[in-house]
């Protein structure tokens, strides 16, 4: 009975925030997948990942360390990599509508767990309530990755200027 009740509230959620979510893309003109987006002017980034693996993966860490911190790059072309990262996180997490989405689907794919035989009523319930708490994280961890990403594009800015960038034309 509780489980039903918590998967018509999970169903309707998701048919909500997911709808919300397909209007606010399209009126920002986004399409129905926002992958491939370029990085707001910052090119596309292939360019930074030539070399050997471990260069890749080094200067990698090296934004994603300086993203998280909030620091100033110390080289143009490690800056130009910091923004497009950045870039590209605000893009991801921008739709407010998403993460709710998300918020909603977690307890709805646990409910189905027990509508399927593959667990019991009580513990697809436990466990759709643990991941719905869990989940009702991801609103506040949106709004921390568009404040920290925002402050590494606004830092590195006037660094990628001195860079060339291949991948765009302007900035």
């Amino acid at each position: 009975m509780v489980l039903g009740l918590l998967m018509i509230v999970a169903l309707a959620g998701v048919i909500v925030f997911g709808a919300a979510s397909v209007r606010w893309n399209r009126r920002r003109g986004f399409g129905p997948s926002r992958e491939g987006a370029p990085a707001y002017g910052f090119g596309d980034g292939l360019y930074l990942q030539e070399g050997n693996r471990l260069d890749v993966a080094e200067r990698h860490q090296r934004a994603a360390r300086i993203i998280r911190r909030g620091e100033r790059a110390e080289s143009p072309e490690l800056a130009l990599l910091v923004c497009q990262w950045a870039a590209r996180s605000y893009h991801n997490w921008e739709n407010p509508w998403m993460a709710w989405s998300l918020v909603f689907m977690a307890p709805l794919f646990t409910g189905s767990y027990a509508l399927t035989g593959l667990a019991t009523p009580e513990g697809a319930l436990l466990t759709a309530v643990v991941f719905l708490v869990l989940t009702l994280a991801l609103p506040v961890y949106r709004a921390h990755v568009l404040r920290r990403s925002a402050w590494a594009i606004e830092t590195n800015r006037d660094l990628t200027e001195e860079f060339p960038c291949p991948g765009t034309s302007s900035r």
